[in-house]
């Protein structure tokens, strides 16, 4: 009789075990772009928070914490393989293997945590949450290998009031606060479940004004603090246009054509029509999105080619950022891991997705070159390590093995006013990693654009997330975003994350907008990722407490 009523307690804990794991994964991927439902985020932990206070055995914990995560990720990252789009073999291999091991990572504050509990800090454990999971996130987005698209604050990217605090408190402080949200509601559920304490009690009160205090005041701030960005009177203002050409990326390189040269003659005849619409009205700056000219148009060999480009924007007279390949012939001394040899130039070749500004009449600017790449996708991490998986992602659709760039450039703009003003392009991906972008504002960069080529994955989450998290940047360091992308979106952010002129995925557009160049410099620009370099600091110092202390009763047991 006993055997059956543990086993039958046992089925009921897994049970409830499975549905914590669910109710985690569900509200956490529900919470993110493109979901409208953000305020899940505040309550979406609280299910972990109760698998890690019951579960004593950490592989159990694990198993239920992977599955959650996991759901969690097929629900925000589904679209990462490109299942609905052209169906590349490459790309649906790294996209399962992304869906499938990156969860994984997220198992690491999860583990640090029950240890901290399993030393009989209950209360220490809870108190410490928050900073473990924003050192790991703050950790997670170092370093080549990083992979920062699901840091939690990243999820309130709609809701507008209450991210007006990154310009000082940055993605990670708004990470923080969500996680002390979700660990006082965990306490005050908890408690209530259990009959610690009384709905009226003075602990279940401060408990509730706690959650309140939390939810509400940062929306006040976001209110009063947006409507300092609602008019562009009082500075000199730079016209922008922007090109949405729409071309498929898999014909970027050639893919439904007789020729690669017929794809990027038809491509490069979009562009040119496009941009000289827009010449008509008299513009600062017109801007093509990722790859927008998709071959090295600036070697010497297609010179003939730059030409016919340079002479379009020359009689436009308006100067054109755009993104595109850009080589590099070295020698063998200074070959890098991803060079390729060639063997007609006797030389090794490196290439790198890149963007340059072209002004009419005038040099070209400086050539940027990406710095952060999409690991796998575009470059193996640490490729002068793993030189044996090079060759595996030189995918046939122009990209893979591209090589890093060392530095971010800030550009010089001539306004038709006569006024100078400065600008820095980044490129796609880049754009969610914080500190890099906080680095252009640092350099001097009074708006800042994005191109990008999100067209890879049809009609699915990839291209909104991204557009959506541009806001996060435009709060963090207080400055007008120009966003093109090739399929869409692509918009004019401002500085407090609302956007304009948005385009609709997937059609020919353009479109001309204002920008405010902006010297001021947010206390995030000024002094950095803080919250996420003490979070990182004390869960170390946590965590390295707790094995000691397990060291020690192991030892007097």
């Amino acid at each position: 009789m006993t055997t059956v009523i543990l086993e039958s307690h046992a089925r009921a804990v897994r049970r409830s075990n499975l549905i914590l794991a669910l109710a985690c994964g569900l509200m956490l991927g529900f919470a993110f772009p493109p979901s409208p439902f953000y305020s899940l985020a505040y309550l979406g932990l609280v299910p972990l928070l109760f698998l890690i206070t019951r579960t004593e055995r950490l592989y159990s914990l694990l198993q239920y914490s992977y599955l959650a995560m996991l759901i969690f990720h097929l629900i925000t990252l589904y679209w990462v393989g490109g299942f609905t789009h052209m169906r590349d073999q490459y790309l649906m291999i790294s996209g399962v293997a992304l869906l499938v091991i990156h969860p994984l990572f997220f198992l690491i504050p999860v583990s640090v945590t029950w240890l901290i509990r399993r030393q009989g800090r209950d209360l220490a454990a809870l108190i410490l949450f928050p900073f473990v999971w924003v050192g790991f996130e703050y950790f997670h987005g170092l370093g080549e290998f990083s992979f920062p698209w699901l840091t939690l604050g990243n999820s309130q990217a709609y809701d507008i009031n209450r991210i007006q605090i990154l310009e000082f408190a940055s993605i990670y402080g708004l990470s923080f606060l969500i996680l002390a949200f979700n660990v006082v509601s965990f306490v005050l559920l908890r408690q209530l479940s259990e009959r610690g304490w009384r709905i009226r009690s003075g602990k279940s009160i401060a408990a509730l004004v706690t959650l309140v205090a939390l939810y509400l005041l940062p929306l006040l701030y976001g209110v009063w603090r947006r409507e300092d960005f609602d008019s562009l009177e009082g500075d000199e203002a730079v016209s922008v246009g922007v090109v949405q050409p729409n071309i498929d990326p898999f014909e970027k390189w050639g893919e439904g054509y007789r020729s690669e040269w017929e794809s990027f003659a038809h491509q490069l005849t979009i562009l040119y029509e496009k941009t000289r619409e827009l010449s008509r009205d008299s513009l600062d700056l017109i801007v093509w999105p990722e790859t927008a000219v998709p071959f090295y148009i600036l070697l010497p060999q297609n010179a003939e080619y730059y030409n016919q480009m340079k002479h379009e924007v020359d009689l436009g007279g308006t100067p054109v950022f755009t993104g595109l390949p850009d080589g590099v012939y070295m020698d063998s001394s200074e070959a890098t891991a991803t060079a390729r040899w060639l063997p007609h130039a006797g030389k090794f070749f490196e290439g790198y997705n890149a963007a340059t500004l072209i002004r009419p009449y005038e040099p070209m600017g400086p050539v940027y070159h990406k710095v952060v790449l999409v690991p796998f996708a575009e470059r193996v991490p640490h490729a002068e390590i793993f030189t044996f998986l090079i060759d595996a992602v030189r995918w046939s659709v122009g990209l893979g093995s591209w090589g890093k760039g060392t530095e971010q450039v800030v550009y010089s703009l001539r306004t038709r006013t006569g006024a100078t003003v400065t600008f820095s392009g980044m490129i796609c991906y880049e754009l969610i990693y914080p500190q890099y972008v906080r680095g252009f504002a640092r350099r001097g960069a009074q708006f800042l654009v994005v191109i990008s080529n999100d067209s890879w994955w049809g009609n699915t989450s990839g291209a909104r997330q991204l557009a959506a998290y541009t806001a996060l940047r435009a709060v963090e360091t207080r400055r007008w975003i120009v966003r093109c992308a090739n399929g869409g979106i692509s918009g004019i952010i401002d500085p407090a994350g609302r956007i304009y002129n948005e385009t609709e995925m997937f059609t020919t557009a353009t479109f001309r907008g204002t920008v405010k160049p902006r010297n001021d410099q947010t206390a995030y620009v000024r002094y950095g990722d803080v919250v996420g370099g003490t979070c990182l600091t004390i869960s170390a110092v946590a965590l390295i407490a707790a094995l000691f202390h397990r060291m020690r009763h192991r030892e007097r047991a």
